[in-house]
């Protein structure tokens, strides 16, 4: 039997790269799977690739009725959630903070912090005693100091406080869902500027960038029923970068 056999999820940001990648691993392993995301010619196309196995909604983290929407079409589509991947999210131009426009950090932080908890206030609502998972995407540059990337910095450090807080809280009712959070580094999904690239090597330990299957290697793990006993956890995958 495939690790997530009968196994239902939504994957925000998953009409490409990273949650492109956490789908295409979780239909390997038999999941049925709701690909959530703004972009909707690349979410449908997305879809229409992955096969039978796969549909797209056109999804707004920030809008809480939008999230109902999603869950009430993925269980007509293919049953009822047992897994939330919330993927979405995106990044602040560079800027110090004393330069920083109030309209900028306000999306981002709608989006990545707001989106996640509006996701997960669905999930639990919906999971409840039946159980599932919860996978919320953080990120390295959360957990660190990082110039000219404040408010994506100080969301991802919120949603990794928010899925702890959301762990206990499941746990405190009684709800088998396990609660995780993944905290890549740099990972190479083709669109990193080769100079970039050379000046990152210089920080990463093992000296190469991350590729998408092994992040999604490891929000498979957290979706299966082999991570059950796993709740409130931080799961690092960033070459050593925060070990230094």
């Amino acid at each position: 039997m495939k690790r997530l056999n009968g196994k239902i999820a939504i994957i925000t940001g998953g009409a490409g790269g990273l949650g492109l990648a956490y789908a295409k691993r979780f239909i390997e392993e038999d999941a049925k799977v709701v690909l959530a995301d703004v972009n909707e010619a690349a979410g449908q196309q997305a879809a229409a690739d992955l096969g039978s196995s796969a549909a797209f909604f056109k999804l707004d983290v920030t809008s809480g009725s939008n999230w109902q929407e999603i869950f009430d079409f993925t269980a007509k589509q293919f049953g009822k959630v047992s897994v939330l991947v919330n993927n979405a999210g995106i990044a602040n131009a560079p800027v110090y903070i004393e330069d920083f426009p109030l309209e900028d950090w306000n999306r981002v932080i709608n989006i990545n912090l707001t989106g996640t908890m509006l996701g997960m206030k669905t999930a639990i609502k919906s999971m409840g005693k039946d159980g599932g998972a919860i996978v919320n995407v953080a990120s390295a540059i959360g957990d660190t100091g990082f110039p000219l990337a404040a408010a994506y910095s100080a969301s991802k450090a919120a949603v990794t406080e928010i899925t702890r807080t959301a762990a206990l809280e499941v746990a405190q009712k009684g709800y088998p869902i396990a609660v995780n959070s993944v905290h890549p580094g740099w990972v190479d999904t083709g669109i990193i500027p080769e100079d970039m690239k050379k000046m990152v090597l210089k920080n990463i330990p093992k000296k190469k960038m991350g590729k998408p299957e092994d992040i999604a290697n490891l929000v498979l793990y957290l979706a299966s029923d082999e991570a059950s006993y796993a709740t409130g956890g931080m799961f690092v995958v960033d070459g050593g970068f925060l070990a230094q």
